[in-house]
C-alpha cells in the first residue's frame, strides 16, 4: 500500500482546508479581475449608491453618465429625477423613493444591472429598465430607487 492511513487523512484535511478558503482570497484577486476588465472591479470597498439621495442626483440633471454594457460604453444624460414617495409617507424618517430617467444611445439595451460612471458621483452599479425610444433616435432608461 503506497499511502498509510495517517498520510491519507493528513492529505484529505489539507485538501479540505484549501477548499474552505476561496482562491481569490489567497491570490488577492478574483478570476474576473485577471482578464483586465475594469468594470468588474469596484474602486471603493463599499457601493456608494446607498449614500446618494434624490437631491444628489437632482444636482446633476442634464449631465452625462456613461453606461458600461460589457462590450461598449453608452453615454446617456440624466433628464429627470422624480419623487415617487406618496405624500402620506413623506413624514416617515429615512424613507425615500425616486426614479431616474436617462436618455441617450441609439441601441436599445436589455433590462440589466450596469456599471454607471459619472465625473462627480463616481462609479456605481444601477439596475436599468428600458423605457423605449423618445420618438427620435435616443433610447430611454429608467432606474427606481426605493429605500425603507
Amino acid at each position: 500500500m503506497p499511502f498509510s492511513r495517517r498520510k491519507f487523512l493528513r492529505a484529505s484535511a489539507l485538501v479540505g482546508l484549501t477548499a474552505a478558503f476561496p482562491l481569490q482570497n489567497v491570490l488577492g484577486q478574483s478570476w474576473k479581475d485577471r482578464d483586465g476588465n475594469p468594470m468588474d472591479q469596484n474602486p471603493s470597498p463599499a457601493d456608494p449608491l446607498p449614500f446618494y439621495s434624490r437631491s444628489a442626483f437632482s444636482a446633476h440633471l442634464n449631465s452625462i453618465f456613461q453606461l458600461y454594457t460589457g462590450y461598449s460604453t453608452v453615454e446617456v444624460a440624466l433628464v429627470e429625477v422624480k419623487d415617487r414617495l406618496p405624500a402620506s409617507e413623506k413624514a416617515v424618517s429615512g424613507r425615500e423613493c425616486f426614479s431616474l430617467l436617462f436618455r441617450g444611445g441609439s441601441v436599445a439595451l436589455p433590462q440589466n444591472t450596469y456599471w454607471v460612471d459619472h465625473p462627480v458621483l463616481g462609479r456605481f452599479q444601477l439596475f436599468l429598465v428600458p423605457g423605449g425610444s423618445d420618438g427620435k433616435v435616443a433610447q430611454t432608461f429608467v432606474a427606481t430607487i426605493n429605500r425603507f
